[in-house]
């Protein structure tokens, strides 16, 4: 017991440690006039649109207690906005920016809203560091360093880093889902108050979805596992007799709230509980329909008629899915296993599980990955946008990290797995830093070439050696003080050190065990 809680601690400290110091911002509370200025520049908080339209609407609510954007906050948001019934309104959901209202408005006091509510990001972050240890640990069965494994491979060995420092979704969406997935299986062990963990895990379902849209998606095999884990069949010669928990029915009442709060939302904003705000019409096509100096008539019709086509579902295709597979696993520009090789190693833990026997938590954890992939495969913009590597590959990185876990802990070649972890380990730490330091503004190949720029982590050493960081420590309180190479090199070796002595600790652990 005392071991985990140290094992959790040092997760805990390294986690803060790490993203605290390469955590994005400016010192202040900026204003949306200063974003258009020199906050949207690359290296700046507010370098792309999606950090900038959810602090936007932060900022709406915390400095008007509304939902909908001023013009002033529009023009910020810009193009990332759309406007139904004369109100504005950022294209992606709610949950992230009232996740961050609580430090804005704290960071707000002491001259740290940006900060503050960035920080927010940073601790969903670190609580992934701690729930990839308890799943290695208790469903995975692993040892306690072996268990350390995981979370410091996702945590920073892959674009989880980069995006565990600015206003994204994508670590409140991994908590949520794997968080679900280790509640369920507290849930299917039926202890006393296994129900507190069913109804929990209907919460992230509902909240999870607060948070991003295609999380219902994603979340699917999450549910569906704990489906099957609160019913059974049993059969019998002459009938067959289904056996239900009820715990299942009773506490999707978390969801039910969470879902209705979410519909009156939607309802309010936009008058049908159905219609999220990512469905209405864009502000950039308003004003191209006002530059044609048409009747308000058919500028209405036409805005209607707008509206009726812009069905989020329709950036999905089938036909995307080789393209965009390509994309997201395997291209110079974005791709997983190019950027993060550590991740090739899992492989032959999944293959070792599926010959070992498939269980429902295995299955459950492919079912993941296999949503993902094929979800951001077949979307419109697998390269999502101008980003560091395949971002919407996150909750991927962090599944995928278990399974390197495991097969340290399963293959016969104990000693030569360990030097091709920390090898591989070594590199993928150092393109996650480059990111994590520097920009996530890298375009895809097919626009880098075209404004002849390098469109993937060679861009962010170019920004790293000529000084250029992302960091708010470095540059509030430090750019005078040490290069920023230097400062990468100290980061570096802390995070490299820490997992090349887990590696050779386990190894000799193992040893000894082995030698009694």
């Amino acid at each position: 017991m005392f071991k985990n809680f140290v094992a959790i601690i040092f997760l805990i400290l390294i986690g803060t440690l790490l993203y605290s110091l390469t955590l994005r911002g400016v010192l202040g509370n900026p204003q949306a006039s200063a974003f258009k200025n020199n906050l949207d520049q690359a290296t700046k908080p507010f370098e792309l649109s999606p950090e900038r339209g959810r602090y936007l609407m932060t900022m709406s609510l915390g400095d008007f207690g509304r939902y909908d954007l001023t013009s002033d906050l529009a023009d910020a948001a810009y193009p990332d906005v759309g406007i139904f019934d004369g109100r504005y309104y950022i294209f992606f959901a709610p949950g992230i920016s009232i996740l961050a209202l609580p430090l804005y408005l704290i960071g707000k006091s002491i001259g740290f809203a940006q900060v503050g509510a960035f920080s927010t990001i940073a601790i969903f972050a670190v609580l992934n560091l701690v729930v990839l240890y308890k799943i290695s640990k208790n469903i995975f069965k692993l040892p306690i360093l072996l268990s350390l494994v995981a979370p410091l491979i996702f945590g920073f060995s892959s674009s989880g880093w980069s995006y565990a420092t600015t206003l994204y979704q994508h670590h409140v969406t991994t908590f949520f889902v794997l968080s679900g997935f280790y509640a369920v299986w507290k849930y299917s062990q039926k202890a006393k108050f296994s129900w507190v963990w069913g109804a929990y895990t209907w919460l992230c379902y509902g909240l999870g979805m607060l948070i991003d849209y295609p999380n219902a998606f994603l979340m699917a095999p999450v549910m569906i596992y704990f489906f099957i884990n609160s019913f059974s069949i049993q059969f019998s010669v002459e009938s067959f007799k289904i056996n239900a928990r009820l715990a299942f029915i009773f506490t999707s009442i978390l969801f039910i709230l969470v879902s209705a709060w979410h519909g009156y939302f939607n309802y309010t904003n936009f008058g049908d509980w159905k219609k999220v705000s990512g469905s209405i019409v864009g502000v950039k096509h308003v004003r191209e329909l006002d530059l044609l100096q048409i009747s308000e008539a058919d500028k209405a019709s036409q805005v209607k008629a707008a509206e009726s086509k812009k069905n989020p579902v329709g950036f999905f295709n089938e036909y995307n899915i080789p393209f965009g597979f390509y994309t997201v696993l395997i291209s110079t520009d974005r791709g997983l296993l190019f950027y993060y090789p550590v991740f090739i190693f899992s492989f032959f833990g999944i293959y070792n599980l599926i010959k070992k026997g498939m269980t429902r938590e295995v299955g459950t954890l492919l079912g993941i990955i296999a949503a993902n992939v094929f979800l951001y495969s077949s979307w419109g913009d697998p390269w999502g946008g101008w980003a560091f590597g395949a971002r919407y590959m996150i909750l991927v990185s962090a599944v995928l990290s278990l399974f390197v876990g495991y097969w340290l802990q399963i293959t016969r070649f104990k000693l030569v797995s360990r030097v091709f972890i920390f090898l591989t380990f070594g590199f993928s730490v150092a393109v996650a830093l480059l990111g994590a330091l520097t920009t996530n503004a890298v375009p895809p190949q097919i626009e880098g070439e075209y404004l002849k720029m390098k469109y993937n982590f060679a861009l962010n050493y170019d920004f790293l050696m000529s000084g250029r960081s992302s960091s708010f420590v470095f540059n509030t309180y430090l750019q005078n003080r040490i290069d920023l190479f230097d400062y990468y090199v100290v980061l570096y070796w802390i995070i490299i050190t820490a997992m090349l002595v887990i590696l050779i600790s386990s190894y000799y652990s193992n040893s000894k065990k082995n030698a009694n």
